[in-house]
């Protein structure tokens, strides 16, 4: 790993922990569990439900749907393995342009986005 990959990964994780900082003080109820690396990267659980949160930190990379298909299909598989339940999935990211692309995900965007398979 050259050092300027380790300074990106590094970066990544206090990306992570930042965003779990910021989940752990936005806590109303003190009953709630808070686990890092459990479903997702941040999983916070509450009496009625749980999110999964996945963090994506790519501050030199430009945004395209490419970048998070895989981490989207593992959510996907996740939720057919567990379903009915009352997990929910978010993604969060950082990259250096192109977020404008994404948009709200809708059933037809998540399958010609990120669901679809060229040849």
């Amino acid at each position: 790993m050259s050092n300027r990959e380790a300074i990106d990964t590094i970066t990544g994780y206090f990306y992570q922990f930042d965003k779990t900082i910021l989940e752990l003080l936005r806590q109303d109820d003190n009953d709630n569990s808070i686990c890092i690396e459990g479903i997702e990267d941040i999983d916070i659980e509450s009496a009625d439900e749980t999110s999964a949160i996945q963090c994506k930190y790519y501050a030199k990379t430009d945004y395209n749907h490419s970048v998070i298909k895989k981490p989207i299909i593992l959510m996907l598989q996740h939720y057919a393995e567990k379903k009915p339940s009352d997990i929910k999935y978010h993604i969060y990211g950082h990259y250096k342009s192109g977020q404008d692309k994404l948009e709200k995900i809708t059933i037809e965007s998540l399958k010609s986005n990120f669901l679809t398979v060229s040849a």
